[in-house]
């Protein structure tokens, strides 16, 4: 079954008290859910090797869509 790993990273800037969001497809692959749910590792190294590289960047969340998934607010 194809899987869409999805990540939302944000960023705590200086002035603004709430981090600001937003999400990221990390992979769409076919995979188990299984595998997806226990990619943590496989996360920490995508991140380390793409724009979000850094302390100013976390992933404050992952989620593993079963299909295609479309980022809210992409045209």
């Amino acid at each position: 079954m194809q899987i869409t790993v999805v990540a939302l990273m944000c960023h705590a800037l200086a002035n603004i008290s709430q981090p600001v969001c937003r999400e990221e497809i990390v992979v769409k692959d076919e995979m188990p859910m299984q595998a997806c749910l226990l990619s943590q590792a496989a996360l920490a190294d995508w991140k380390a090797h793409s724009i979000y590289a850094g302390e100013q960047w976390r992933i404050g969340r992952i989620k593993c869509v079963p299909g295609d998934y479309v980022i809210k607010g992409a045209a």
